[in-house]
Formats: C-alpha cells, structure tokens, sequence
C-alpha cells in the first residue's frame, strides 16, 4: 500500500498542475467513487487551485473552495501523470481529468480498494485522522503521551491513523529498527528515551522515503508514472532471513497484529 512518502511523491510530482483548468472529467467506473456531494462535471472549467495530501489521502482543490477531489491508492493504486495525447497502456484505469495545460491525470487502481471521494469540506473524511509525522507538533513527548497506559504492540499503534497519519508496514519495520525497538514491546513499555529515538526514526525514514521517491516492489508508481527508489535501501522491510545490515544476525518476520513485520532479534530490544 502507497504510504506518506509515496503519496507526498505524487503530490510534488503533480504539484506543476496547480494554475490549470479541468476541461473535463471522464469517470469510467461509478463504482470507484465512495462519496459523492457533487457531480463530476461541477469542476468542469474550473482552476485548480492547490495539490496537497493529508495522512495517505490526495487532495485536489479547486478555486472557490468548495470543490475538492480526494483519492486514497488503496492497496495497488496510482494517480500520475500523461501528456494528452498519450495513450493509455494500461488497464484498470478508471477516472481521467483532462487539463487545459496538455495533460491528463490518471487514476488506476486494479484491486479497488482505493476510492475517490467528490466533496466540499476535505475535513469531513481526513478530520479524524493523527498528527502528522512530519510537523513540529509531531514531538517526542507527543508520542510517549499516546503510548501510556496502551498494551497494544508499538508497531500497532504507529499503524494506527487515529492516532498518526500516513505510517504504513513498510516504514514502520524500518523506523523500529532504526530506534533499535522491537515491534511486538507493549506501548506501554517505552521509556521516554525510546520514544525520542522512535519519533526521530519515524521522521528520518520518512523523510528518506520522500528523497528516494518511495518503494516500489510491484505496484506503486510516482507522478510521472515512474518506479521509486527507496527499495534499495530498506534494512528491515522484506529481508527476512538476511543478514542484519548492522549485527549480521537474520532478519526474522513475525506477525503482530495480522500483518508481517520484520526486525533484528539482536539490534531491536
């Protein structure tokens, strides 16, 4: 599943198409829109005015503000870029806006756990959402405060978007093994050191993430319809029976909270 540093790829990515026009929408499956509080040809004509992300969300806004297109990647999703006149190579791809600036914004999405959401307040689907990891108000203190009195696994509660916005397995594995904190410790269980080092960890990976424009194993793509990078340098994530990059001890995977994740038995206490 795209996570914050995917998403905040594809929103720098398609960032140069704020100032242009939507001369159409073509929504080719119905079924892909989860909420609808106006028809798609409202934003017909319409400039937009900013692309932003909140959480695992993008975020089309166009002037006016009371027109704006939310779409979230789901497991397999993309949403990139064209030049008009390119074909489309590829199937699943249900919802196109065309721009008055020569190009097209695709979205694809063949498993369709993703959505589109078609309303006039963003708040009304991201406001229940965390912090996010990458603002000031994202502290160290912050952290520890949602880890006190919970028995859950750290890692479950960093996955939680309740409580922090955009976090997904694959920067969670890698953030808890640069904090050298195994993922299965009760919450609880965290000194007020460990959850300064954790909270560093989370905006550190992030922030690689986002210069290594994402991971991508099979489905996820940027902005420009281009493959990530961050692959090549994850230390934890997928690496089960390799060597610890750190220890030289094997990575191992465990399951915790029905997902898997991986760590250092040796480096992660």
């Amino acid at each position: 599943m795209p996570e914050l540093p995917e998403v905040e790829t594809i929103k720098r990515s398609l960032a140069v198409n704020q100032g242009a026009s939507m001369i159409r929408v073509e929504l080719i499956r119905e079924d892909i829109i989860r909420k609808r509080e106006f028809e798609p040809e409202a934003v017909h004509g319409a400039l937009i005015q900013k692309v932003a992300r909140r959480g695992k969300y993008l975020i089309i806004s166009m002037a006016g503000g009371h027109h704006h297109i939310l779409i979230h990647l789901g497991m397999s999703g993309r949403f990139y870029m064209l030049n008009e006149e390119e074909e489309l190579q590829e199937k699943h791809v249900h919802l196109i806006l065309h721009l008055n600036n020569g190009k097209k914004l695709v979205f694809q999405d063949p498993r369709r756990f993703g959505g589109v959401w078609l309303v006039s307040s963003p708040e009304d689907i991201t406001g229940k959402l965390g912090k996010e990891p990458l603002q000031r108000d994202f502290s160290s203190a912050y952290l520890h405060s949602i880890t006190q009195g919970r028995r859950t696994a750290i890692k479950n509660l960093i996955l939680d978007q309740n409580l922090i916005a955009g976090i997904g397995n694959i920067y969670a594995d890698e953030a808890l093994f640069l904090a050298h904190i195994r993922p299965d410790r009760a919450a609880a269980s965290l000194s007020q050191q460990e959850s300064l080092r954790l909270s560093r960890a989370i905006k550190r990976v992030l922030r690689q993430g986002i210069e290594n424009r994402g991971t991508t194993f099979r489905d996820y793509r940027d902005g420009n319809n281009a493959r990530g990078g961050f692959q090549e340098h994850l230390q934890a994530y997928g690496r089960e029976g390799e060597p610890c990059l750190v220890c030289g001890s094997l990575i191992v995977r465990q399951k915790i909270g029905g997902r898997s994740s991986h760590y250092c038995q040796l480096c992660q206490k």
